[in-house]
């Protein structure tokens, strides 16, 4: 759901005899889950940073939605490709630190990959990105652009200016005899497409998996951070959860359906997991949360539910990185 800039160089195909560096073939794009009779696990969370990868996380105000899975057997959930999160509504957001992380390690994290070195910031609400242009020779690049929500649901990328070398790009892409849909070499498989100078994305397919679904209401910077919020694609929305413990801060639900959490499998799910320190957002790090849960300790409700307290990631032997331990919170 985060790929925003990942479209703006992720290949350049040859034109006119001139190659560029494109980068190697991708596995196609998974199909949609086949209809499961699975019944889906409701998910609902509040106040969590979720540590996707090493350096990026996704600050989640709030989300509701449904675990679905992609086979007959329950969502696995240390298993991202078993499901797809479909989202009824979220707010999330993301910083310029991860977004930059994002870029330089996922999208253009291979050998010739075309861009490198990318450096990201807010400029008056439009989205700042200079880097070295990969073309025989490092160029260096600059462009901005402005973001929206399209009709449908989907992020558009309206380029407003590009240059290289202090050129505008256009002249100098006209040089090489490129144009824009050459520099943006989109393949299906990325959810990608070029409108004139939009670059239009359906979210949610660079990120590690699992794969999330939803329709893009509003996206826009805000300070160092890049917001967004997200409905239902379909127009359905979803109950309000009443997890066990109603008075959590911070936290993490899964109810109804079943699930499998490593060798356990939850029989019509009713399991919170609450940070321990409701003093700031819950550092949820889903690669990592069997760390948490060993750190933690849970109880058993009346109704046969869990709650389940875990300390944040960064207190269990994991370095905290600058991104992840936010100004002015208290000591412990």
């Amino acid at each position: 759901m985060w790929l925003l800039l990942a479209a703006l160089s992720s290949g350049c195909a040859r034109h006119d005899g001139v190659a560029a560096a494109s980068p190697p073939a991708q596995p196609p794009r998974e199909a949609p889950p086949a209809a499961s009779k699975a019944t889906p696990v409701q998910v609902a969370m509040q106040h969590v940073h979720l540590h996707v990868a090493d350096g990026i996380v996704l600050d989640v105000a709030s989300l509701r939605g449904e675990m679905i899975s992609r086979t007959n057997g329950p969502p696995v959930f240390d298993d991202g490709r078993s499901y797809v999160m479909q989202i009824s509504s979220a707010v999330v957001s993301m910083d310029m630190s991860s977004l930059q992380t994002l870029l330089n390690r996922f999208a253009f994290g291979y050998e010739g990959a075309p861009l490198k070195n990318v450096r990201v910031r807010n400029d008056g609400g439009r989205l700042e990105m200079k880097g070295t242009l990969h073309k025989g020779i490092d160029v260096p690049f600059s462009t901005k652009a402005s973001l929206s929500a399209t009709p449908d649901g989907r992020m558009r990328l309206h380029v407003d200016s590009m240059k290289a070398v202090g050129i505008p790009a256009k002249g100098l892409l006209g040089l090489f005899g490129l144009e824009l849909d050459d520099v943006v070499k989109l393949r299906q498989s990325r959810g990608i497409e070029v409108q004139e100078n939009d670059i239009v994305i359906d979210p949610g397919e660079i990120l590690p998996p699992p794969e999330m679904r939803g329709k893009l209401t509003r996206i826009e910077l805000q300070g160092d951070r890049l917001s967004q919020i997200f409905g239902d694609a379909s127009g359905k929305h979803l109950p309000r959860l009443s997890p066990p413990d109603p008075s959590a801060r911070n936290y993490i639900y899964f109810g109804g359906g079943d699930i499998r959490f490593g060798k356990l499998t939850m029989h019509g799910a009713d399991l919170q997991l609450i940070d321990s320190d409701p003093r700031d957002p819950f550092e949820f790090s889903p690669p990592e949360y069997n760390k948490q849960l060993v750190a933690g300790y849970s109880k058993n409700t009346p109704s046969h539910g869990l709650k389940t307290y875990m300390p944040d990631i960064d207190d269990v032997g994991r370095k905290p990185s600058a991104r992840t331990t936010p100004a002015g919170r208290p000591s412990r």
